[in-house]
């Protein structure tokens, strides 16, 4: 399994008592394979993706990426294990307006030291960017900067792929082509994608659904 969540929860400080955001979540997924978390505003999706990317810590249960207990790292090792092992694609896109298409796909790859320019070549090809290198993101679409987040995230490889309403900003059409693409790099290069979607659509297209109620799996 790429990522194991066993019975996660996890609470926030309030102005009276704690707020329980998770409450005993738990999730496998294996390499290769996709989740789409669904729930209404506030139940906890986008706690859990934070958490399941090391990116915050939680209260009681255990999540391992690739076998590796997140419980025992410390905030060095927690970098490191994102730099290699974990990529994120959120809804804005979030390149650098001033490194061309080129510098934007390599950048996560080169800083995680792995770099492979036939891989990134075919990713560039498969998500029609190869025209496109030169060009600064204000001068791409927003179907064609999503392709490029795509790409920079996949170019190191990741055994983990996050992504949050990854296609939020596009309209049905460019966001079903988006996804497709996504779902079959994912399948090509053993990625797993875990992925938080208001869509019904987009949640029917990935291979499992988790749908989260006030912080528990239904």
């Amino acid at each position: 399994m790429v990522l194991t969540i066993r019975n996660v929860t996890k609470r926030y400080p309030g102005q009276a008592a704690e707020t329980a955001v998770l409450r005993g979540v738990s999730l496998d997924l294996a390499a290769g394979s996709s989740l789409a978390l669904t729930g209404e505003s506030g139940s906890g999706k986008s706690t859990l993706l934070h958490l399941a990317g090391a990116l915050d810590h939680f209260d009681s249960g255990e999540i391992e990426i690739g076998g590796t207990r997140l419980s025992g790292l410390g905030d060095s090792q927690r970098a490191a294990l994102r730099r290699r092992d974990v990529s994120l694609v959120f809804q804005q896109f979030n390149l650098i307006p001033s490194l061309n298409i080129s510098k934007n796909i390599a950048l996560h790859a080169r800083l995680g030291g792995r770099w492979n320019e036939v891989w990134v070549k075919h990713l560039t090809d498969r998500l029609g960017l190869t025209g496109l290198l030169q060009r600064y993101p204000e001068q791409l679409s927003g179907g064609q900067q999503q392709r490029v987040a795509i790409a920079r995230a996949l170019a190191v490889r990741p055994k983990l792929l996050l992504a949050d309403e990854p296609t939020g900003n596009l309209d049905e059409t460019a966001s079903t082509a988006v996804m497709d693409l996504m779902l079959e790099l994912v399948q090509e290069s053993g990625t797993a994608l875990f992925l938080v979607t208001h869509s019904a659509t987009i949640a029917r297209m990935l291979d499992q659904r988790l749908h989260l109620r006030h912080g528990t799996a239904v």
